[in-house]
C-alpha cells in the first residue's frame, strides 16, 4: 500500500453534516467525546484514515462547524492541503460556511472540492437552485472553480465519486519538505496507558524518528521520542504531511493545544512580528492601529495589539503593514500564515502573512525605511531577503537564518557561498559570516565614534580597548567579531593597536604654545634627573595656578609613551625604565636574586625611587619579591 502524505479537511456551516460524510469516506466516526455524542455536534478535531480507490492513503480532519468553536477549527486548518467545503443541500451557503472559506483564503490553501450533502432530502429543482446560488457565492475565493459533487452519507449515494475525486485533486496538492527541520503544532494532547501523555499534529516539514531528542516549544524543553504512531500502527518514523502521535519518555512541562515540536535549537519564540494584515473583503469591521486582537497560528491562540504602520484603520479588502505586540510568546517563521480575531466578542477580523517573526525592536511609524525594508523582506529574492536578515541579526545561526527566510539550511549554505563569491558578504573564519556593506557601514560608525572620543578626550593618543568594545557592542557588533573586526581594520591601515588600546592612524596631540613649552621643561627635567625627576606635587607647585595644564601635559606624555606613571606620584622615562630594566637583569645573571639596596647602588638612584621602580616591576611580572630578595623574571 502506498502513503501520500496529505492531509485532507472538512470546512462547513454546523450540522451540514461533514462528520457524517467523514464516517462515510472512512468508516470512523469521528466525534469521540461523551459531549459531541450526546449534543450531535462536533466540539474537538477528529482525524481518521482515508483509503482512496487508487491505493492511496491519506489523513482527513474534521473540524468543528459551530461559531463557539472556530478555535478548535483553526487548529485543524493550518496542517490542511484538501479542502472538503461541506455545503447542506437545504440550506446552502451559511454564516460559518462563509467564515471558513474566508479563514482557508486567509491561510492561502489552493485545492478544494465542494461537497453537496444530504442530496436524498432534496428535490432535483431545488438542487440545480442550489448549485447556483453556492457557485455564485463562491466568486473570488479559490473553490470558484473547484469541482463539485452532490452525495447522500446515510444512502453512499456519490461518495465512490467523491473518493475518485479526492485522489484526482491531491495530485495539484504542493507537498511539504520532508528534509529540513522539524515543524509540528500540536493540536492534540491525551493520556494512553503504558504510555502516559501523548501529543498529535499534522508534520509541517522535516521528520520524526522514534529516539529523536526534540524540543518543545515554546516551553524550551527537550523531550526524547519514544514512540509514535500514524493512522493508529506504531512506526519507526513519521514525515512532512503525515499526522502522527507521539510519546515521549519523559515531560517537565504541562503538555497542550499550541505547542510546536521542532528539531533542537532550530526555531526561537517571538512576542514581537512584522506582518502583512489583511482585512476580510466582506467584514463589517475594520481594523484599528493598537486595536487588542487573538491571533491564531498553527495550533496557538494568543491575545496581543495590531499596531499598524502606517494607517490608523484597515478598513474591509484593505491591506497594510503591521507589528502584532503579543502577550506571550509564538514560535513562527517568515511567510507563515496566520488568523486575526477581535478580542471580544470574537469575530474574524482578517489574517496575513508574517514578514519577518523576529524584529529587533518597535518600528517607528510613518517610517520609509522600514517600509522599504519590510518591502524587501516580503518580496525579495531569496538572496536578498537572506542579505537582509543578516544584516538585522548579525552573526545570526545558519538555523535560524532559515527560519528567518523561510528556506531549508541547504538553500541558505548554497545562497551564502553565492554571496561571498558575488563580494556581498565576507567569510572571515568558522561561521563568521557578515554583508559587505554592513561591515562598511560598522567601519564608518565606529571611525566616527573615534572621532568624537577624541574631541571628548584632546589629550588622548590612545584609546582603551575596553570603550572601542562598548562602542562596537552599542552599534550591534557581535562580541566574537570585535577582535576581528579591530585586526582588520589595522591591517587596512585604518588603526594602530598596541597591547589593550587601539588608536587612529594618524592621530596626533595638538598642544597650545604654552603647553609645549611646560612640556619641554619636564622633558629637560628627565633628561637632567633620570632617576629622580619631580614628582607630580612637585610640578604643582613649581607651576602654581597651571595645575590643571600640568595634569594634562603629563597625560599626553603618558599617551606618547614618553613617561611611565611608576606610582600614583612618581613618574620616569619610559627608556630610563628601560635602562633599569637592562640593569637589574644583569644583576640578577651575576650574582642572583638581590635587594633594594643592590639595585639602589647599581642605578644610583634614591631609595624611594628604587623602591617605585622594582614595585612597578612586581606588576608587570619582569620580578617577584620573595621577602626582602627579588629574582628577575624575564624582559617583556
Amino acid at each position: 500500500m502506498r502513503v501520500d502524505f496529505v492531509i485532507v479537511g472538512t470546512a462547513g456551516h454546523i450540522d451540514h453534516g461533514k462528520t457524517a460524510l467523514v464516517k462515510a469516506l472512512t468508516g470512523m466516526d469521528t466525534d469521540r467525546t461523551r459531549e459531541e455524542k450526546e449534543r450531535g455536534i462536533s466540539i474537538e478535531l477528529g482525524f481518521a484514515p482515508l483509503l482512496l480507490p487508487n491505493g492511496q492513503l491519506v489523513g482527513m480532519v474534521d473540524v468543528p462547524g459551530h461559531e463557539r468553536f472556530i478555535r478548535n477549527m483553526l487548529a485543524g486548518a493550518g496542517g490542511m492541503d484538501l479542502i472538503l467545503l461541506v455545503v447542506d443541500a437545504r440550506e446552502g451557503m451559511m454564516p460559518q460556511t462563509r467564515e471558513h472559506v474566508d479563514i482557508l483564503q486567509m491561510l492561502e490553501l489552493h485545492v478544494g472540492i465542494v461537497v453537496i450533502t444530504k442530496v436524498d432530502l432534496v428535490d432535483d429543482e431545488w438542487l440545480e437552485l442550489m448549485h447556483e446560488e453556492i457557485r455564485s457565492q463562491l466568486v473570488g475565493t479559490f473553490f470558484e472553480h473547484s469541482p463539485m459533487v452532490d452525495v447522500s452519507s446515510l444512502t453512499l449515494y456519490g461518495i465512490d465519486t467523491l473518493r475518485t475525486m479526492i485522489a484526482d485533486a491531491i495530485t495539484h496538492v504542493e507537498t511539504k519538505s520532508i528534509t529540513g527541520n522539524l515543524r509540528m503544532p500540536i493540536d492534540r494532547v491525551f493520556t494512553v496507558s503504558g504510555f502516559g501523555q501523548v501529543v498529535t499534529g499534522t508534520i509541517w516539514r522535516g521528520q520524526i524518528h522514534v529516539g529523536d531528542t526534540l524540543e518543545l516549544m515554546p516551553a524550551n524543553e527537550q523531550v526524547r521520542v519514544r514512540s509514535i504512531q500514524v493512522h493508529g500502527e506504531q512506526v519507526q518514523q513519521a514525515m512532512a504531511g503525515q499526522r502522527a502521535a507521539v510519546a515521549f519518555t519523559s515531560v517537565r512541562n504541562e503538555l497542550k493545544r499550541g505547542m510546536m515540536l521542532a528539531t533542537l535549537h532550530t526555531l526561537s519564540t517571538s512576542r514581537l512580528i512584522d506582518v502583512r494584515v489583511q482585512v476580510l473583503r466582506n467584514s463589517p469591521f475594520s481594523i484599528k492601529h493598537r486595536m487588542r486582537i487573538r491571533f491564531y497560528h498553527g495550533t496557538s491562540e494568543v491575545i496581543g495589539r495590531i499596531l499598524l504602520l502606517r494607517e490608523q484603520e484597515i478598513q474591509a479588502g484593505e491591506e497594510g503593514l503591521a507589528q502584532l505586540m503579543l502577550e506571550q510568546p509564538v514560535v513562527v517563521e517568515t511567510r507563515d500564515h496566520f488568523i486575526i480575531r477581535s478580542f471580544s466578542p470574537m469575530y474574524t477580523l482578517g489574517g496575513g502573512s508574517v514578514v519577518d517573526a523576529h524584529p529587533s525592536r518597535l518600528h517607528r511609524r510613518h517610517s520609509d525605511a522600514v517600509f522599504e525594508q519590510l518591502s524587501r523582506r516580503e518580496g525579495g529574492s531569496i538572496n536578498e531577503r537572506v542579505l537582509d536578515a543578516m544584516s538585522e541579526t548579525p552573526g545570526v545561526l545558519l538555523a535560524n537564518l532559515a527560519s528567518a527566510v523561510s528556506a531549508t539550511i541547504e538553500e541558505i549554505v548554497a545562497v551564502r557561498d553565492e554571496l561571498v563569491l558575488a563580494g556581498d558578504v565576507v567569510h572571515y573564519s568558522g561561521d563568521l559570516y557578515f554583508p559587505t556593506l554592513l561591515i562598511a557601514r560598522w567601519s564608518r560608525e565606529f571611525m566616527v565614534a573615534v572621532d568624537l572620543y577624541y574631541e571628548k578626550n584632546t589629550y588622548d593618543l590612545w584609546m582603551p580597548k575596553s570603550v572601542a568594545y562598548q562602542l562596537l557592542k552599542g552599534m550591534g557588533v557581535p562580541a566574537k567579531m570585535v577582535e576581528v573586526l579591530l585586526a582588520a581594520w589595522t591591517d587596512q591601515g585604518l588603526l594602530e593597536q598596541d597591547a589593550e588600546r587601539v588608536q587612529k592612524r594618524g592621530r596626533h596631540i595638538v598642544l597650545t604654545a604654552e603647553e609645549q613649552q611646560l612640556q619641554s621643561a619636564i622633558v629637560e627635567e628627565l633628561v637632567n634627573h633620570p632617576f629622580s625627576p619631580p614628582t607630580v606635587q612637585e610640578l604643582e607647585k613649581m607651576y602654581k595656578g597651571k595645575e590643571k595644564m600640568v595634569r594634562q601635559v603629563l597625560h599626553a606624555l603618558v599617551q606618547a609613551d614618553v613617561i611611565i606613571f611608576v606610582s600614583q606620584d612618581l613618574f620616569l622615562g619610559r627608556s630610563v625604565l628601560q635602562d633599569a630594566e637592562g640593569v637589574v637583569q644583569r644583576f640578577f645573571e651575576e650574582k642572583g636574586p638581590f635587594t633594594v639596596a643592590d639595585v639602589r647602588d647599581q642605578l644610583g638612584a634614591s631609595r624611594k625611587y628604587t623602591v617605585a621602580v622594582l614595585e612597578y616591576f612586581d606588576r608587570q611580572k619582569k620580578t617577584r619579591r620573595n621577602g626582602d630578595v627579588r629574582v628577575f623574571l624575564g624582559r617583556s
